[in-house]
């Protein structure tokens, strides 16, 4: 239900395939088996993984909306860009989001690989990835990298810790935008 309001919140009307229905099972059985603190979404363009990175992100919304302040959970949303942005310009605001309980993190792989901050050059996300694989927490991802691809622009280190960190979801499907 969470897939299907945000598929209608763009004003497009959801149609089931089986490409769709596979990809949210397996999310699902993720969210409620003992699988790693991550999961990918990785494919080609238009296919669901923002969709479904974001539906996740609403059923968890729905089953921590305790009553109480302290009961409540909620997954922090930032694109990979926004990331980047942030490590440079707001550092604080870049160590919340790195010690957010529930993250997700959209489009990685799009963002600068390094950025510059009072002359020094960084890396936002493998600085991120390092934090977060250290303290096991929760983090989803969406990209159109595959994994060749990752280990050429992050290198091999992130990418084995990405095998360990994240159980992945291949978005093979073509694209849903017209």
């Amino acid at each position: 239900e969470c897939y299907i309001d945000e598929v209608t919140r763009r004003r497009v009307a959801y149609v089931e395939d089986p490409a769709t229905t596979d990809h949210i099972n397996r999310a699902a059985k993720w969210l409620t088996g003992k699988h790693k603190t991550g999961l990918m979404l990785s494919g080609t363009v238009g296919n669901g993984k923002t969709t479904l990175m974001k539906a996740i992100r609403s059923l968890i919304g729905i089953l921590y909306g305790g009553h109480s302040y302290s009961e409540r959970k909620g997954v922090v949303l930032v694109s990979a860009l926004e990331l980047a942005d942030m490590a440079r310009d707001n550092p604080e605001q870049f160590r919340n989001i790195k010690n957010s309980e529930l993250l997700a993190i959209d489009d990685v792989g799009v963002e600068p690989a390094l950025v510059k901050t009072w002359g020094n050059e960084i890396s936002p996300f493998v600085d991120l990835i390092y934090h977060r694989y250290d303290r096991q927490l929760f983090t989803l991802v969406t990209s159109n990298l595959n994994p060749e691809d990752l280990e050429k622009r992050y290198g091999a280190r992130i990418a084995d810790r990405f095998t360990e960190m994240f159980d992945r979801i291949a978005f093979e499907n073509k694209t849903y935008r017209k």
